[in-house]
């Protein structure tokens, strides 16, 4: 009945731009088709009635057996696609890994943007093509970077000239970065990146369902301080950046919290080698002195030294995520606009949720009662976050935070993550067929989006229960 209401549909109404006809399938198997592309929709059979549904386009003729049709959809397309073309390598289906083509190897190309009718169109344009990543970047869905020729808004982002692909590849929900960067937002956590579903051709060859977001740094699509005042920071245990440091425990001294200079670059800041290393050294002691504070408080109040209300929201967003990356650390980002007791610091902003929302690495999914930050691990990251979140003064305005988050944001999440879900649910079909199951990496499985519908009742139900947990726990399951 809904494919001869579909065929009805199609025959006695004008074609909208940008729809599509999508036909849901039990099979493991997904078709689509431009409306205005379809010639003909028929249905075919023996006396026993029909058991085939045919649709012809302008280029081709498909058949499909009805008994494997769960559903016919027809909807306008609203997730922007974006083409790439390598100038120099048009034959590649994907970027090279070899140990001449690492991640930062950059590939001249062009690139144009469909905004399919939701966004502005990005027209055909020279760009900088490159991976990006850590552990990702070698996994089989690549992730990508590209960089304009000047500053550009993209899907409404801040202008900027620098954007990120991001592959989702052991997400089969293609969600939890998405969600955990609209919480973060509705709390009103200061520089949060945005999240644009995208689908993503190189060279003519269809990658997936991606994620476009912006690039983390000092600059106006991001973290938007004077680069010439302000600082940066990324605790990480990769400890990959040309300026770093490590903070070392007073009353453990063979911990090491690994810090990181992210932006600016501070050969540009300071050309003068010995100025910088001047700059570079105030900026140490400046940090210990704050991560002092935070382990061994004593007389110290932590509100001296870091805003606690952006504080309060960049660890709920990962307590809800239970991203317990934080305590190796990965990904945590701090930054300041200027050297001295007149700023404070401000985490954030929140980022990668790939290895959250209960993921462990396999097919099953963890419990939602996790605490964020174990009592027992010897990780710096958690040492230091779990100084941070037992503060009193901490725990004073993460209460209130909290108490916002429960009572206002939530209950709008869940309608959110619904209508996320339903957008890209036939992009996460084509993306579904193209990764099948699939180990990401010895210590990492890539469970396909195809069986979106389930997936996204998995990761919700998850959050629910997370939510409700946490809410009910004397130390909101921080610790």
């Amino acid at each position: 009945m809904i494919l001869f209401a579909a065929a009805a549909m199609f025959a006695s109404a004008a074609v909208a731009q940008n729809e599509q006809m999508y036909i849901f399938r039990n099979d493991k198997q997904f078709n689509y088709f431009d409306l205005k592309d379809i010639v003909d929709i028929t249905y075919n059979g023996g006396t026993a009635g029909f058991t085939q549904l045919g649709v012809k386009t302008s280029d081709a003729s498909t058949s499909v057996s009805l008994s494997s049709v769960d559903s016919c959809v027809i909807r306008s397309v609203v997730i922007p696609d974006i083409h790439v073309h390598l100038t120099d390598y048009p034959d590649l289906k994907d970027l090279m890994k070899d140990s001449q083509h690492g991640k930062s190897f950059v590939y001249a190309a062009t690139l144009r943007m469909d905004g399919n009718g939701q966004y502005d169109d990005l027209p055909e344009q020279t760009v900088e093509f490159r991976g990006r990543g850590n552990s990702t970047w070698n996994f089989a869905k690549t992730p990508y970077r590209f960089k304009m020729a000047k500053k550009t808004s993209v899907c409404g982002m801040a202008k900027a000239k620098t954007f990120a692909l991001i592959a989702n590849y052991i997400d089969p929900s293609l969600m939890r970065n998405a969600v955990a960067l609209w919480t973060a937002r509705q709390l009103g956590l200061p520089y949060t990146n945005h999240s644009v579903p995208v689908n993503v051709y190189l060279n003519g060859y269809y990658k997936g369902a991606y994620m476009m977001t912006e690039k983390i740094g000092v600059g106006g699509g991001s973290v938007d301080i004077d680069e010439n005042t302000g600082m940066l920071f990324e605790l990480d245990s990769n400890y990959d950046e040309d300026f770093k440091f490590t903070y070392r425990f007073a009353n453990n001294i063979s911990k090491k919290l690994p810090v990181m200079v992210k932006d600016p670059d501070l050969t540009e800041v300071k050309p003068d080698a010995a100025e910088r290393t001047a700059y570079f050294m105030l900026w140490q002691s400046d940090f210990s002195e704050m991560a002092d504070a935070v382990v061994n408080p004593g007389s110290k109040k932590i509100s001296d030294y870091i805003d606690l209300n952006d504080a309060a929201r960049f660890v709920l967003v990962n307590s809800l995520a239970c991203n317990r990356e934080l305590q190796h650390p990965k990904s945590l980002y701090i930054h300041k606009e200027g050297l001295g007791s007149e700023y404070l610091y401000h985490f954030g902003p929140v980022w990668d949720f790939d290895w959250a929302f209960g993921y462990n690495g396999t097919y099953t999914i963890q419990s939602h009662t996790n605490v964020l930050f174990e009592s027992d691990g010897d990780y710096s990251g958690m040492s230091f976050m779990k100084s941070l979140v037992s503060n009193a003064e901490f725990r004073e305005v993460y209460k209130e935070v909290w108490n916002e988050f429960y009572a206002e944001i939530y209950p709008r999440l869940l309608e959110y993550m619904a209508s996320y879900a339903y957008m890209i649910e036939p992009t996460g079909k084509r993306d579904g067929l193209l990764w099948p199951d699939a180990y990401a990496a010895s210590y990492a499985v890539a469970p396909s989006a195809y069986d979106r519908v389930a997936k996204v009742s998995e990761l919700t139900d998850w959050v629910k229960k997370r939510v409700e947990w946490c809410n009910t726990h004397s130390n909101w399951g921080l610790y």
